[in-house]
């Protein structure tokens, strides 16, 4: 049957091979989705960034904008789609990569990842930055309120 394959063996190589194209189906669905971020605060004596700061600073490279300006940076949670586009259009690396970045910086102790938020919620990340005034956040640039402080836009494209 199926030649030579019996059907135990080849119903589930079919259905992996399915669960793959749809999977891949999905993630290009995603792709179309892609919005434009603000990286933003609350706090409006920020001023704005440049993107190769902006780049620094979430890559850890930096801490500080103006030279002594000590910010904190909130991420979105790991399952955030987000999450995900955020990275990879302003540092073209998936989350897995940022992941192992973070952990090797931790690892050798130049560095810590962003505060993690548990819910991509704009409520959520606008308690946590009225908490740290200088806090610096990240999210899809039309849910960003009126009232904040946007120091740079992540374009799609750019």
């Amino acid at each position: 049957m199926f030649n030579g394959l019996s059907f135990l063996t080849f119903f589930p190589t079919l259905l992996i091979g399915a669960t793959l194209m749809l999977g891949s189906v999905t993630v290009q669905a995603n792709t179309e989705q892609e919005v434009d971020f603000a990286v933003f605060s609350m706090n409006g004596d920020l001023p704005p960034l440049t993107k190769s700061k902006t780049r620094m600073l979430y890559k850890g490279k930096t801490k500080k904008i103006n030279g002594s300006i000590k910010i904190i940076l909130v991420d979105l949670p790991e399952h955030s789609l987000h999450r995900d586009e955020f990275y990879t259009m302003l540092l073209g690396k998936s989350v897995t990569q940022m992941n192992g970045y973070w952990a090797s910086l931790s690892f050798s102790g130049k560095g810590k990842p962003p505060e993690e938020l548990s819910s991509d919620d704009i409520k959520d990340i606008i308690e946590w930055l009225n908490a740290n005034p200088n806090g610096i956040a990240y999210a899809p640039i039309n849910a960003v309120p009126e009232n904040a402080n946007i120091l740079i836009t992540v374009l799609q494209g750019e």
